[in-house]
């Protein structure tokens, strides 16, 4: 009989856009993701007195066994959008929650905010959950015949303090006396180091990418595939990273089984010279240009942004710079939010000149994206999901 000890948190998640509140966390969502998978299902966590019964009506009834402790107070995670730094409210104290012991054959344990619990298993996955000081696993107490280390690179290079993935990597294998570390890499996909084998995991196309809890998924479908069902690593991790794209296009879980897994796209980031397009003369569309900056740079692209490169002029002097712009871009990612005859007619000279445009069309009117739709630019209601579409555009 199969069996899996499930350790972290569960915390209530709330995003604007799109529209999501639930109260779920690492610990949950990797519970439910396995719901069905595995025969026995213990999931180890804190919740407020208040969240209880919630907790037992959401994962209870998926037939998942509760070991839960209890905090003064709900926790929340706020954000705005799911690739957003999240509000949290109120802030924990660190390990102010104890959380007894859990041994057991299969073991996940996420990083926490409220405690740190010792882990006793044959199998062990890890995932620290923090990106500005991720904790050992070792440094807990926790022990694992095979030990499974899964980290964003940022987490990866900060839990070694090393400057380079290829000099934390060793540093992590012999602190962690691990037997597997998996980089994640966002769009990149992945990288699996096994002793000197190195195996690299792609990303995969979706149509949709609801990001909050990817990470969580990939970790809870490498368990089952790796520890649970005995796939090699690399094939339990491509199996995970199919899970997950699964995930953030539909939400759906539980995961699939592997025999039913979506055949999809390998994605790979496109990068190049981005024109940043849409209104910026109110403080909420300034914030918002600000955000899509940031985003596409992280996401591996160079923007060019017409109030940041150029900034506000009179048309004689800054039109034709913004034509220009627009001349010399790879492709164009437009804010058509508050209808705005500049960034539409921006749009309408970047498909006169054939360059891929990338439109976000939230709460717009149909007479209102008639120009982009007809013109044959890609047209996106969803923030996250366009910035997606034109970093691992063909």
């Amino acid at each position: 009989m199969s069996q899996i000890d499930i350790v972290g948190g569960i915390y209530r998640e709330k995003v604007a856009f799109p529209y999501w509140d639930q109260l779920m966390g690492s610990a949950g969502r990797a519970a439910m993701a396995l719901s069905g998978h595995v025969d026995t299902i213990r999931l180890h966590s804190v919740v407020a007195e208040r969240e209880g019964v919630t907790a037992t009506a959401s994962f209870g009834a998926s037939g998942i066994e509760l070991n839960l402790q209890r905090r003064p107070e709900a926790i929340e995670f706020d954000y705005i959008h799911t690739l957003a730094v999240p509000t949290i409210s109120p802030w924990p104290s660190p390990t102010s929650v104890h959380i007894p012991e859990v041994t057991g054959e299969v073991a996940i344990k996420f990083g926490m905010m409220e405690s740190n619990p010792r882990v006793d298993a044959i199998h062990a996955i890890y995932d620290p959950q923090s990106p500005h000081d991720p904790q050992s696993f070792a440094g807990s107490g926790s022990k694992a015949k095979h030990l499974a280390v899964i980290a964003n690179r940022g987490e990866i290079l900060r839990m070694a303090k090393k400057n380079t993935v290829d000099d934390a990597v060793p540093e992590i294998f012999a602190a962690e006396n691990a037997e597997i570390v998996i980089v994640k890499d966002g769009i990149e996909g992945a990288t699996v180091y096994v002793d000197s084998d190195v195996h690299h995991i792609p990303a995969f196309r979706t149509r949709n990418v609801f990001s909050l809890g990817s990470g969580d998924v990939f970790v809870a479908a490498f368990a089952f595939a790796w520890a649970i069902q005995g796939m090699a690593p690399a094939e339990a991790a491509m199996f995970a990273s199919r899970s997950t794209a699964d995930y953030v296009e539909t939400l759906a879980l539980p995961i699939s089984p592997p025999s039913q897994i979506t055949d999809r796209e390998v994605v790979k980031k496109a990068g190049g010279r981005i024109y940043l397009a849409g209104p910026f003369r109110e403080t909420g569309q300034r914030l918002f240009i600000n955000d899509a900056r940031a985003h596409l740079k992280a996401l591996g692209m160079e923007v060019f942004s017409p109030i940041h490169d150029i900034g506000p002029g009179v048309a004689e002097v800054v039109v034709q710079q913004d034509l220009n712009a627009v001349q010399q871009c790879d492709a164009v990612f437009a804010i058509l939010n508050g209808s705005s005859p500049g960034t539409v007619f921006e749009v309408g000279y970047a498909r006169a000149l054939n360059k891929p445009v990338f439109c976000v069309t939230q709460n717009m009117r149909e007479v209102d994206i008639k120009l982009p739709k007809g013109s044959g630019a890609y047209l996106h209601d969803d923030y996250v999901s366009a910035l997606f579409q034109i970093a691992w555009r063909s």
